[in-house]
């Protein structure tokens, strides 16, 4: 039995999500654009959002002298919540439960986080194959933006974003501890 107060919660959680959510059609919101960057020298310089969703879920996706190799970034960070739902469609939990199903049927594992930003750019410099997003103002030179759809990061209809605040997840754990 659900007592008046944890309905009230609820209520409470479900409004302010809604409010929270709530958004004009077509506002940014915040959001700020999400590079697909690669090494300069001898790396990969257009992908469709297909190749890109395909190769972040563990498929093969040819490029440059071989197949192309993902780095990921931290799980809880801004940069890798904005990209699965940009790009993946997911939420954090879908693409931890899709990961888990991978592995227990023999499947290729999940691509490996690097952090930070720099450190990533400086992996990526020495891979050519390699493939990762940074924040549009935190590219460095060692490595070039890759087009997306033949579009750049501030083109009309670029679809990879990050909002430029913090994770989802740090604003939703007290809300949780509550319950």
């Amino acid at each position: 039995m659900i007592s008046r107060r944890n309905a009230l919660l609820g209520c409470v959680a479900v409004t302010a999500f809604v409010w929270l959510d709530a958004s004009p059609a077509g506002a940014d919101s915040g959001a700020e654009p999400l590079a697909i960057v690669s090494a300069k020298a001898g790396g990969v310089s257009e992908l469709s959002l297909y190749q890109l969703k395909r190769l972040y879920l563990g498929d093969s996706v040819p490029g440059g002298n071989g197949e192309l190799i993902a780095l990921n970034r931290d799980a809880k960070g801004a940069e890798r919540i904005g990209f699965d739902q940009s790009v993946l469609g997911m939420t954090p939990e879908a693409v931890a439960r899709y990961w888990i199903d991978r592995r227990i049927r023999g499947q290729s594992g999940a691509p490996k986080a690097v952090e930070p930003a720099p450190v990533v750019q400086r992996v990526l410099a020495r891979l050519p194959r390699a493939v990762s997003y940074v924040r549009l103002r935190d590219v460095g030179p060692e490595v070039q933006v890759v087009r997306i759809d033949g579009r750049k990061p501030g083109d009309a209809g670029y679809p990879i974003r990050v909002e430029a605040g913090k994770p989802m997840a740090s604003f939703w754990s007290p809300v949780a501890r509550s319950f």
